[in-house]
């Protein structure tokens, strides 16, 4: 936990500051110890479980984890109350661990867990766990990790902590001055001195402490100590913004915004015609000190130089260039935007709509929900951004190992306003002042820092074509067809998109008595036009749109009203309406239907409302929670819709939320310097958890969503060059491939996730038809149905089609059986004679 303190900037306090409020910097504790294992005697009562075998050699206990679920535990008869596990271990196993905890009455269980992240380098490393006791502490259980390997404990050390009795729950500050609200948390009367003066509060009850504010400087820097007797003193600073003080300001003006930068290098105001957008402040600090800075150069750069630190800082167009260099660990620079927030983002955390709180539990309920100061790896791209009715302030940075930190509204300082800064030593940083969406900031960032070197492909393609038919002929095929997944518990069917991805790598149709829709996560009915079913194919796709129609609310909505509603603050959401749409569209594409077509257009209309992806996973994941695979079913269907109806609106939309899906994806990787073989255009699902709990899907890749997502990209990409879509999309690919299992029982298959820093595959062990669909339309190549249309006709074939004079021209395998269908309606059998024509009049 970091120990820096409280910071503030405080501006006009409103009724939101009444809410309970995230304290990022808790009260320090008084510490018992409760018991200690220095192993210099044997395991100490430890005992191996399950999956790995305990043993004692130089006063170190040896962990040989033989599994994917090791761990030990140990008996314990002590109090509860909050407790601190810290250990000294060296991991080389995988994933992370966990420690887990009875009492008498309640047994170990997902309420009584800690997960923690571990690093397996082989290195030395302590770790620290903090869990609460309800009654008395029955046992303890450590999972080191979720793989085999080895995991060696140096001294284990168990606290107690009593915590202070004092908690600075609020900060208040306007033209009374600064107010310091000290609440009492135990259950006696506490007495303490602050400010110069001494205070009693009663049990539950809280004091408001005013230190003097001299208010000559434009930030000024207010401190507090509590002092009581027998606990450690609680400081906070507190950096007040006074808007009349005099100063000498340095005026630089950008494109579109001026900045006065105070010539003491405390603070830069940002303005627009007089008001304020947002402040830097301060530009840097140490544990709430700022060091004292004196201007050296005034050129295009200005130049601030204190003890220890440089401070270089110019604008040029809509952004601003900063540059620290540090002997020391200092945050900056603080950067806090103005207004009522309509957008934000921390990239792979949290993406917020309409006045929404960051580090809320709306989508995750766990401790994870806390995401301020998040690990660096969970970042998936630098970049961090506001959006408020004043401006969009954003940030980006290029040392991807610095600590950001995240909060709206600002509870780092107690503040209406919504603030970003880094931490390090070395921080070159770049924010932009604009007026735009925040997908905007997004494009912005992804070019300023350049897409990432496309990681290596592992196989050749016929290579992949092996592997995968390997897993389609192996792990997955059963009595009855495949299974989605491998594994008895999933059932086998003869899948659609399963046969249709072994008649489309072979050449050959499986022979199977009947077919079932689906089976991938791209769906593809080739198979019914190879194997005279196309008429059962339309068929059931009509029913399958009566049923969506049916389903559409009459402004074009479809509404959710399962148990993963709860929290979010409408019915619906973008990735709920963007799946019906993308099937009403791919009829309407295939066939020319105008009830679908005029279906999917008011869906079409009505999603243009939403400005941020989620609610397609409701499966699992709340409605609410910010979601890449909503993002691809927003690109499939606006892509579709411009295309059906020529609607530029609709190509903008497209373009607009295949942007809000890259944060989603990681574009940077570890693997220069280390051995992260996996993890440049990773993708994770969702910035949120399963059922509210767990696994927490923020920093654990899941690539078959990021897979149907650059499935949507290449229908985009030849109309938007915006990004490089293609290229992204193959990023995304190359991961996957990389992802998926290269030898052994699972050759072939894909994992459900996949953990970074263990560089560990995790089931279920997917097919991979959806990955074969992908390479096939980047390598320019059918993997569904072809379709050809002009004002008269339109025609959909399993080859490729083009219609002139009056035909349908189809460039077919020789030999092959296969159906085409006309205008929707009509279905004609063709034997291939390599060029086929097909008169349509």
């Amino acid at each position: 936990m970091n120990t820096t303190p409280l910071i503030y900037l405080l501006l006009t306090w409103t009724a939101t500051a009444a809410e309970p409020a995230i304290n990022p910097f808790p009260s320090p504790a008084l510490s018992e110890e409760v018991a200690e294992w220095s192993f210099n005697r044997g395991a100490q009562g430890w005992t191996a479980e399950r999956d790995c075998t305990l043993s004692w050699k130089a006063g170190t206990l040896q962990v040989t984890s033989t599994g994917d679920d090791p761990y030990f535990h140990r008996p314990m008869n002590v109090a509860g109350g909050p407790m601190r596990l810290v250990m000294r271990v060296r991991s080389r196993t995988a994933g992370r661990g966990s420690l887990y905890w009875a009492t008498p009455t309640a047994p170990r269980s997902e309420e009584r867990r800690r997960s923690f992240r571990l690093v397996h380098d082989g290195k030395w490393r302590e770790y620290e766990i903090r869990f609460e006791v309800a009654g008395r502490l029955a046992d303890l259980r450590i999972d080191p990790g979720t793989a085999p390997g080895t995991f060696e404990i140096d001294r284990m050390t168990l606290f107690r902590d009593q915590p202070h009795p004092l908690v600075i729950e609020r900060v208040l500050s306007g033209a009374e001055g600064t107010r310091f609200e000290v609440k009492n948390r135990s259950s006696r009367l506490v007495a303490f001195r602050a400010a110069g003066r001494q205070y009693s509060v009663a049990a539950g009850e809280k004091v408001t402490v005013k230190p003097p504010v001299k208010g000559v400087a434009p930030l000024e820097a207010v401190s507090v100590d509590i002092i009581t007797e027998l606990f450690p003193p609680l400081r906070r600073t507190v950096f007040v913004h006074n808007a009349r003080a005099n100063s000498d300001w340095i005026t630089r003006r950008g494109d579109g915004f001026t900045a006065r930068i105070a010539d003491d290098g405390s603070i830069v105001r940002i303005e627009r015609e007089g008001q304020l957008l947002a402040f830097i402040g301060p530009l840097v600090h140490y544990d709430g000190k700022p060091p004292r800075l004196s201007i050296v150069g005034r050129g295009d750069v200005l130049r601030f130089r204190g003890e220890g630190v440089t401070v270089d800082l110019s604008i040029e167009g809509k952004e601003i260039s900063i540059a620290i260099e540090s002997g020391k660990v200092c945050e900056g620079p603080v950067v806090r935007t103005i207004g009522s927030l309509q957008q934000g983002l921390l990239a792979g955390l949290e993406y917020l709509g309409r006045g929404e709180r960051s580090s809320s539990k709306l989508d995750v309920e766990t401790e994870a929900h806390l995401r301020y100061a998040p690990n660096a790896l969970d970042v998936t791209m630098p970049l961090m951004a506001f959006v408020t009715d004043r401006a969009t302030v954003a940030m980006t940075w290029t040392d991807m190992t610095l600590q950001p930190t995240f909060a709206t509204p600002n509870f780092f300082d107690g503040a209406d306003d919504h603030r970003m800064s880094l931490r390090g030593k070395k921080l070159q940083v770049t924010v932009r002042v604009d007026q735009c969406p925040l997908e905007e900031m997004i494009l912005w960032a992804a070019k300023k820092q350049g897409l990432p070197p496309l990681p290596k492909a592992p196989r050749t393609a016929e290579e992949q074509w092996k592997l995968c038919l390997k897993a389609i002929n192996g792990p997955l095929k059963g009595k009855g067809g495949w299974g989605h997944c491998a594994g008895e518990r999933w059932a086998r069917h003869p899948y659609a998109d399963i046969a249709s991805t072994v008649w489309r790598l072979t050449g050959k149709a499986p022979n199977v008595p009947r077919i079932v829709p689906n089976g991938a996560h791209v769906h593809n009915d080739a198979i019914y036009f190879v194997s005279g079913r196309t008429k059962e194919w339309l068929d059931r796709q009509r029913r399958k749109i009566d049923g969506i129609i049916r389903r559409q609310k009459p402004d074009g909505s479809f509404r959710y009203a399962g148990k993963f509603a709860r929290g979010h603050f409408e019915d619906t959401a973008s990735g709920q309406c963007a799946k019906p749409a993308v099937d009403l569209l791919e009829f309407a594409r295939i066939t020319g239907d105008a009830k679908a077509l005029a279906a999917a257009r008011r869906t079409l209309d009505y999603m243009q409302r939403f400005r941020t992806p989620r609610g397609a996973q409701v499966w699992e994941v709340p409605l609410h929670t910010p979601d890449q695979l909503a993002s691809a079913y927003l690109v499939w269907a606006y892509t579709r819709g411009y295309e059906l109806t020529g609607e530029r609106e609709y190509l903008k939309q497209a373009r607009r939320w295949a942007l809000s899906g890259v944060p989603f994806v990681y574009l940077w990787s570890r693997q220069p310097t280390t051995t992260y073989a996996t993890m440049a255009y990773a993708t994770v699902p969702v910035y949120g958890a399963t059922n509210w709990q767990a696994p927490v899907w923020i920093g654990l890749p899941v690539q078959w969503v990021g897979g149907v997502y650059a499935y949507a990209l290449t229908m985009l990409a030849p109309h938007d060059d915006s990004l490089d879509w293609n290229r992204l999309a193959r990023g995304i690919l190359h991961c996957a491939e990389q992802m998926q299992y290269p030898d052994g029982p699972h050759a072939g298959l894909l994992p459900d996730a996949f953990i970074l820093d263990g560089q560990q595959r995790l089931p279920a062990r997917i097919n991979p038809c959806a990955l074969v669909s992908l390479r096939l339309v980047l390598d320019g190549k059918l993997d569904f149905l072809s379709v050809a249309s002009d004002k008269q006709h339109r025609v959909a074939a399993p080859f490729p089609v083009t219609l002139r004079d009056g035909k349908a021209h189809i460039r077919a395998l020789r030999g092959t059986k296969y159906q085409v269908l006309i205008d929707g309606k009509k279905i004609v059998d063709v034997t291939s004679q390599g060029d086929d024509v097909v008169p349509l009049r």
